[in-house]
C-alpha cells in the first residue's frame, strides 16, 4: 500500500505519508509500534498535510489526515464500522507525539469523503486512497458504484505491477 501512496505523492512536498508499518497492526485502537520512534519520525513537521493509512486488527484500511496547517485531523472508513473509535483514539496517540509547535488543536472529525459507503470486503485501500487523494485537493468523485469501480482498482493495480516489475526486475510472459 506504501508503494501505491508513494508514487501518487511522493513528489509534492507539501504531504508526508507514513508507512502503516511504522503505526504496526493498530489493535482496539492501540499503536503497537514504538512510540518514540514514531515521535522521532514526526519530529520535523511542521505545515504539511501528513497522511497515516492504518490497518485495523488486520482486517481493514482506515486513516488519518492531518493538516498542521489548518491544525485540523480527520479520521476515515469507507465503511463507517466500529474502527471509526480505534481510528480516533490513534489519531489522539498521533496528535500528542507530533511537536508542540505544530500540534493541532485535539478535536478529530470524522471525514465525508462523499464516496458513499464502502460494500464490499477488499476494496477499503481503493477507498482510502481516494479519500487521501481529496484531502490533498483532488476532485470530489461522488458516490462510488461497484460497476465502475474497476475505473480505480485497474490503474492502480497496473501502477504496482509496473513499480514492481522494475524494482524486481521481473519479467512475465503472457
Amino acid at each position: 500500500m506504501h508503494l501505491v501512496f508513494s508514487k501518487r505523492f511522493g513528489l509534492n512536498p507539501n504531504v508526508t505519508i507514513f508507512d502503516a508499518e511504522s503505526l504496526g497492526v493498530v489493535v482496539d485502537g492501540n499503536i503497537l509500534a514504538d512510540k518514540e520512534m514514531i515521535r522521532r519520525n514526526l519530529a520535523g513537521l511542521s505545515k504539511e498535510l501528513v497522511l497515516f493509512p492504518v490497518n485495523c486488527n488486520g482486517n481493514h484500511w482506515c486513516s488519518v489526515m492531518i493538516n498542521l496547517e489548518k491544525g485540523s485531523v480527520a479520521i476515515y472508513d469507507s465503511s463507517s464500522s466500529s474502527y471509526l473509535t480505534s481510528v480516533r483514539s490513534v489519531a489522539q496517540t498521533l496528535i500528542m507525539l507530533l511537536p508542540e509547535l505544530a500540534r493541532p488543536r485535539p478535536r478529530v472529525q470524522t471525514y465525508e469523503s462523499g464516496l458513499g459507503v464502502q460494500l464490499d470486503s477488499y476494496n477499503c485501500g481503493v477507498y482510502v486512497l481516494l479519500a487521501f487523494e481529496m484531502f490533498c485537493g483532488g476532485d470530489p468523485l461522488g458516490h462510488l458504484h461497484k460497476k465502475n469501480f474497476a475505473v480505480f482498482e485497474i490503474p492502480i493495480l497496473a501502477h504496482v505491477y509496473a513499480s514492481l516489475s522494475k524494482k524486481n526486475r521481473l519479467s512475465f510472459e503472457v
